[in-house]
């Protein structure tokens, strides 16, 4: 979960990233709603995102975990012309408002965007025939990471990008289970995390570096 406090610095970034892309008011006033603001990506976060879009040369994109849109419309808008985007989720709650707001926003841009409600592990499954894939962003269920990461093994074209979001569990990687906020992890989520940052940092399948963002993010290029 994300601080909600503000700090200079974050204060200097919002004032210098203070132009919005179309839609998002919309996607961050939805998870207002559903008072899951404070997990949803800051606006440093989202532009980061966007920029290894753009670096991917991305044309066709895989997002796990949509909530209400927000990071899936900086995947969109950093796509290739005639871009796809294929996100997941499993919360029919989360994926209606998301729906609505990533369709205009794609139709807009004459982009593609289809959200699919489920559990992610088996409706990526459906994909593989659409793949390979430019680029891949995990943003799901934490206990699942180790399961999406071997997908991506298969489906992400070579030299195609894959980012993760919530790689240090806001710091339980390294304080175990109880982190310094308070927020509390299973054992087993934290050692699929570990696992997954391990293999994508030491495996001849991937490139890897970490962004030690509060919640943390990884950067990974295929081999």
């Amino acid at each position: 979960m994300r601080p909600t406090n503000s700090t200079p610095q974050k204060d200097y970034l919002d004032s210098v990233l203070k132009g919005k892309e179309p839609w998002e008011s919309q996607a961050r006033q939805a998870a207002e709603v559903l008072k899951l603001e404070a997990i949803s990506l800051d606006k440093s976060e989202a532009s980061f995102l966007k920029w290894c879009v753009q670096t991917a040369k991305a044309k066709n994109a895989v997002e796990i975990g949509t909530l209400t849109g927000l990071s899936g419309l900086y995947i969109l808008s950093g796509l290739l012309p005639g871009g796809t985007l294929w996100t997941l989720e499993k919360n029919p709650l989360h994926a209606q408002p998301a729906l609505k707001i990533l369709s205009a926003y794609a139709h807009q841009q004459e982009k593609k965007v289809e959200v699919l409600v489920g559990d992610a592990r088996q409706t990526l499954v459906s994909l593989e025939t659409s793949g390979p894939f430019d680029f891949i962003f995990i943003d799901g269920n934490k206990a699942a990471y180790g399961d999406y990461l071997l997908w991506a093994e298969k489906n992400l074209k070579p030299g195609g990008y894959l980012v993760a979001d919530n790689v240090f569990l806001s710091g339980a990687v390294a304080e175990n289970s109880v982190t310094a906020s308070g927020q509390k992890f299973s054992a087993k989520q934290i050692e699929v995390m570990r696992k997954f940052n391990d293999r994508l940092v030491h495996s001849d399948f991937w490139r890897a570096c970490f962004v030690p963002t509060q919640e943390g993010l990884i950067v990974a290029q295929k081999n």
